[in-house]
């Protein structure tokens, strides 16, 4: 436990946090950089950008998009081995924990912007900071289940405002 009360000016003790899962913020972040620059600072990635725009275009310009899309389906499932490997230690395995990431995951990347990868990791954080001061004791006392619905309420509020999602880009049949 990293104990964040001494360095902010409180007593010890009031502010703990598991020194793993410090680990694992870090991680995912590094993981998050590495694969947000290698979409946007390479020819591979300006590639797979533009096969996402207009796949035919791309086809038509003599790349085997189709290549490069199993490509990044391949790396998109490393990432998330990494990710199961990384929260053993917080969660214990078993052939169904998946599920249980799935529809938070879909959830995740509807309010993001689909197509928008700074989308979904400000929605990861926005969401998964909201659901961790929903389940405090203090907030379930008032709205007991809170904990349970707010990211379904946050998801509803900001499709409603904009039904893009937070940084999604404008279709082609939006006027």
């Amino acid at each position: 436990m990293v104990d964040f009360g001494i360095l902010v000016g409180f007593e010890a003790g009031n502010i703990v946090y598991p020194a793993w899962r410090l680990i694992y913020f870090l991680f995912s972040s590094f993981v998050i950089a590495g694969v947000f620059a290698f979409l946007q600072f390479t020819t591979f990635g300006m590639v797979v950008r533009a096969g996402m725009a207009d796949r035919e275009t791309v086809g038509l310009l003599g790349i085997d998009i189709d290549r490069k899309f199993t490509i990044v389906f391949g790396l998109a499932a490393v990432v998330a081995g990494l990710a199961g490997v990384m929260y053993t230690p917080i969660l214990s395995p078993d052939y169904h924990m998946g599920m249980d990431f799935l529809v938070l995951s879909f959830v995740v990347v509807v309010v993001g912007g689909m197509g928008s990868l700074g989308g979904a990791v400000v929605a990861g954080f926005l969401l998964g900071i909201l659901q961790s001061l929903a389940s405090m004791e203090e907030v379930k006392q008032i709205l007991p289940g809170i904990d349970q619905i707010i990211i379904y309420l946050i998801a509803v509020v900001v499709l409603l405002a904009r039904p893009r999602g937070l940084m999604g880009r404008k279709g082609m049949r939006e006027g």
